[in-house]
């Protein structure tokens, strides 16, 4: 993982634990965990993991943002996943014991805990709402992939932009001046949705033209919530 440095990061004493799986094990287990897993600060724009490479482990992200992305043959990406404080990344593959099905970059400068594949396996083993928890975990994923593929083939332009923009504002919440809390270029906006950049900049204007929404720079800002909502039901 280039531009990372090792940290120190108490997972007794971690503020996003009761966000993640991890609020489940007993203060003995996450002794335990503390002395097998590694923290890293990692800079904005570093691969975490690789598409296609075996994973020895899966990451937790204590403090950042991380794009879970696929690349095809001709180079284009889609974004399938986004994650911030407290959420589990490459766990999936782990467990199935099988090649990472994506890659995953950090779009902030963050903070990843990395948990090797014997703490884990100890830890299923050892505790069955842990279990349970990566069981909901995985569920949840799997459903919001399924509803990500089937809005692609259902859904026109601007109804995908505004679900993609009202679930970032779910996901990340808000800056103290309202803006999404979560910086995004035109492309990577285009790639979670199946659009074209170009399509991303004009729905966008259009929008900000007609009061949905304030832009600045990569923030985004919904000002008429109801109105936005009304686009993921309206038609080309």
């Amino acid at each position: 993982m280039p531009q990372s440095v090792k940290c120190h990061v108490d997972c007794n004493q971690c503020q996003t634990i009761a966000l993640s799986i991890f609020s489940t094990l007993k203060k003995d287990e996450l002794e335990e965990l503390n002395q097998h897993k590694t923290s890293l600060q990692v800079k904005k724009g570093s691969v975490i993991f690789y598409e296609n490479n075996m994973p020895l482990g899966f990451y937790c992200v204590h403090q950042g943002k991380v794009k879970v992305y696929k690349t095809a043959s001709n180079g284009d990406i889609q974004i399938i996943r986004l994650a911030t404080d407290g959420k589990l990344i490459g766990y999936r593959s782990l467990l199935a014991n099988e090649p990472y099905q994506a890659t995953a970059e950090t779009i902030e400068d963050s903070t990843i805990c990395f948990i090797p594949k014997s703490a884990i396996m100890d830890l299923i083993a050892k505790n069955l709402d842990f279990s349970l928890r990566i069981m909901e975990e995985f569920a949840q994923d799997l459903d919001f992939a399924r509803k990500q593929s089937l809005n692609i083939l259902t859904k026109n332009s601007r109804e995908r932009l505004a679900e993609a923009i009202i679930l970032l504002h779910k996901t990340f919440g808000t800056t103290p001046a309202g803006y999404i809390n979560v910086k995004l270029t035109r492309a990577e906006l285009a790639s979670i949705t199946g659009m074209v950049h170009e399509t991303v900049v004009r729905i966008l204007t259009e929008w900000e033209k007609d009061g949905l929404i304030m832009l600045d720079k990569k923030l985004i800002k919904i000002s008429n919530f109801p109105a936005l909502m009304q686009c993921t039901l309206t038609e080309d």
